[in-house]
């Protein structure tokens, strides 16, 4: 008869050892390169000596602190012999409290749904296959303990020590291991799938030819743009009092504000395709030209005053910047150089520095950035002010153009029930026979699946790092 286990640690430990102490280490992205796991055990005898320690670094998958802990916990328990009878000794409560419900209870589908799910199902396994009998207990984290002491050091030591390599998590003992890309998910899978489908539609969405019509959409930052766009709580909310505002945020995004060019487009029957910009009427009136246009009054200038909401959004950005922790120190010339970046030219403006306008993020400010920073820093100090940017936009340019355009129209004569009116057979043969190339939108199948593929694994699985 076969009485083998299978093994996930190549360690075998004595019969002896009655205590197990155990700790996990966990090097978030904002004070290190990449986010770095590792976990430390150390097995002692009846009488207090110590048999033996291990220390090794962790796949960088689902990096978090309470993950290192339980992979500390999961390789301990792997390398007992069977029918051991031992005690666990840990500083991490969540982790007895976790044990109470997903070891030391009967199976429940819940466990699927929560994060770590193959990692608990594999120390069931474990306790299962070799009969252990185990008892977790809490060390308190800071009593100067020395053996608590001396595992929390070799946890620490491990993220240093070149000289290891972590084992691929295919060999973990759960039952049933889906894999997304060779990575195991070790997520809630509906959750994850969600995640994949939304990747799948922010590039479908940067595929737009709106979004390339200047520029190639590779000198956007997606993942920084995306998390702008769904990060502030105020711009998904319709209950905040600014519902206009944030269907201006979202129309800027996309190019589709009512500028005179938009509506000569719809509505060629009230607005003459030769119309030129109603303040200044030197250029056609787009989207870009709404804030470069050179219309000046005592009190309103719309480049002017573009100009200066742009160098007091780099200013602010600079200020956070030089008053956050860095994965480096930051050169003496991080300001100048911050400061050249090309987004911030705006006499007259870039095509990256109008892309910023619309609230895409230019990939050559954020590659800029992580070389001091995580990205995880760089995107959550630039939400927030380029939210205040846009609302600064909205109210000191965007509303008084409108209006100003709404005594423009009615000098026209246009009125609002011309506009409500139905369309002659002549005005739908104009509209019918000219399609912007913005209104082509592509499909699924014209984005790459080597594209989206990468994104899921390196944003989704391995933390963003």
């Amino acid at each position: 008869m076969n009485n083998q286990v299978p093994r996930i640690s190549d360690i075998q430990l004595p019969s002896s050892v009655s205590t197990l102490y155990m700790d996990g280490s966990f090097l978030p992205p904002s004070s290190h390169l990449i986010s770095s796991m590792a976990y430390a055990w150390t097995a002692i005898d009846p009488d207090g000596f110590i048999l033996e320690s291990h220390y090794n670094i962790i796949s960088f998958i689902f990096p978090s602190a309470l993950r290192s802990e339980i992979c500390a916990l999961m390789h301990g328990l792997d390398s007992l012999p069977r029918n051991s009878k031992i005690t666990v000794a840990t500083d991490c409560a969540q982790l007895l409290s976790l044990w109470s419900s997903y070891v030391n209870a009967p199976f429940i589908p819940k466990l699927l749904k929560e994060p770590n799910h193959l990692l608990w199902s594999s120390i069931r396994a474990i306790k299962s296959l070799k009969n252990l009998d185990v008892t977790l207990i809490k060390v308190p984290a800071y009593a100067d303990n020395p053996l608590n002491n001396h595992v929390d050091a070799l946890a620490k030591a491990a993220h240093t020590d070149s000289y290891l390599s972590s084992r691929p998590l295919s060999e973990l003992l759960a039952p049933c291991i889906l894999q997304f890309n060779s990575l195991p998910v070790d997520m809630n899978i509906r959750k994850f799938v969600r995640d994949i489908f939304d990747a799948k539609s922010l590039l479908t969405l940067a595929a737009l030819p709106r979004f390339n019509s200047c520029s190639p959409t590779s000198d956007i930052d997606w993942a920084c743009t995306k998390f702008c766009l769904n990060n502030n709580k105020q711009f998904v909310s319709h209950r905040n009092g600014r519902s206009d505002f944030c269907s201006f945020r979202i129309k800027l995004l996309l190019d589709m504000l009512l500028t005179l060019t938009t509506l000569q487009r719809q509505k060629p029957h009230l607005y003459n395709p030769s119309w030129l910009c109603p303040q200044c009427n030197s250029s056609p009136e787009t989207l870009d030209h709404l804030w470069t246009c050179p219309y000046i009054l005592p009190e309103f200038s719309p480049l002017t005053t573009f100009k200066a909401l742009l160098l007091d959004l780099r200013t602010t950005y600079l200020d956070k910047f030089l008053s956050e922790s860095s994965l480096l120190p930051l050169s003496d010339s991080f300001a100048a150089d911050f400061k050249s970046i090309d987004c911030w030219d705006c006499d007259p403006p870039s095509i990256s520095c109008l892309k910023l306008a619309r609230g895409l993020i230019p990939i050559s400010l954020t590659e800029f950035l992580g070389n001091y920073f995580s990205s995880f820093t760089i995107w959550s100090i630039l939400d927030t002010p380029l939210y205040d940017f846009h609302f600064d936009l909205y109210v000191q340019i965007w509303l008084c153009r409108s209006i100003f355009f709404h005594h423009w129209k009615s000098a026209q004569g246009i009125t609002k029930k011309m506009k409500l009116s139905a369309l002659g057979p002549s005005s739908i043969f104009q509209l019918s026979s000219y399609i912007p190339p913005d209104s082509l939108t592509p499909s699924l199948a014209t984005v790459s699946s080597d594209s989206w593929v990468s994104w899921v694994s390196s944003s989704i699985i391995r933390g963003g790092s």
